[in-house]
């Protein structure tokens, strides 16, 4: 079976004039040389290099392949280039995607120098694991995971989760509250299988159901304006409400017991190579999250 190795030595020996000289070109040993060319000539059928005293010189078949193997390589450097120049895909979940990722993704596409790198795409946390799976994604960023054997999973940000409350909520002056006081007064959910759930159920236990969850809405922009309009209070993670506690439309509440963290992953696939802008993009990620 023919393969680039076989025909990038053979290029070696011919340019370099030699197997000593092509060895230290491709950085390997004289008996790989040797044993890719034989190899090489096993496959076309037919000598292809000649040797004498002073170099080694194509034979009448390697002058005809000699173009042929030129062609090769750089079809498939060709190649590479337009995979390697591809623009990476993440899709990332609602509240990661809106107020993470862009800054992210910004900040990677300068580093390595490619403005429009990235194609960010944001969404659920089910639908960014789904198109991992099927491969319509290559890295995903989730407030969860989810075990599948094509897909790598990295622990990336421990995020903390704040109570907020409208200004003239009963509970709004009080900056600090007993875990208890969440009890008495209405809950508004966001998106699905955030994984909120499964951090209040490490805060209060199998009390958990006893929050009173008024109202499921789509999107932590719902909940927000929600929770501004005094419809009950909200648990969400602290950096999607900086903004608004800062414009005082917000007010956010800290237990007075525990904090309440989650936390956020990233998925690629298993098989995604080293050398990929995909596992690039992960190192990237976690570097920025230390």
């Amino acid at each position: 079976m023919l393969n680039l190795m076989q025909v990038q030595t053979f290029l070696a020996v011919i340019d370099e004039g030699g197997i000593q000289s092509a060895a230290e070109r491709l950085a390997c040993s004289q008996p790989a040389v040797s044993q890719h060319l034989r190899k090489l000539e096993e496959f076309v059928g037919v000598p292809l290099v000649v040797r004498n005293r002073s170099r080694a010189l194509p034979t009448r078949d390697g002058e005809i392949f000699l173009p042929r193997a030129r062609a090769l390589l750089a079809a498939a450097e060709r190649a590479r280039t337009l995979v390697a120049d591809r623009r990476l895909v993440v899709h990332a979940s609602g509240n990661v995607g809106v107020f993470l990722a862009p800054r992210l993704v910004a900040r990677f596409e300068r580093e390595i120098g490619r403005p429009e790198a990235v194609d960010l795409v944001i969404g659920t946390n089910r639908g960014a694991v789904d198109a991992l799976v099927s491969g319509e994604a290559d890295v995903v960023l989730t407030e969860w995971s989810e075990e599948h054997p094509a897909v790598e999973w990295l622990n990336w940000r421990r995020e903390k989760l704040v109570v907020i409350a409208a200004p003239e909520h009963p509970l709004a002056a009080r900056r600090h509250i007993p875990r208890q006081a969440l009890f008495d007064h209405p809950i508004i959910g966001g998106e699905p299988g955030t994984g909120t759930g499964r951090a209040l159920a490490g805060v209060f236990g199998a009390d958990v159901g006893h929050l009173r969850m008024a109202r499921q809405l789509g999107s932590t922009a719902a909940v927000k304006e929600a929770v501004k309009a005094n419809l009950g209070l909200s648990v969400v993670l602290a950096y999607a409400v900086d903004e608004d506690v800062k414009a005082g439309t917000l007010v956010r509440l800290d237990l007075e017991e525990v904090d309440i963290y989650k936390t956020l992953h990233i998925g690629v696939a298993r098989e995604s190579p080293q050398s990929s802008m995909a596992r690039r993009f992960l190192a990237f990620c976690r570097a920025s999250a230390t």
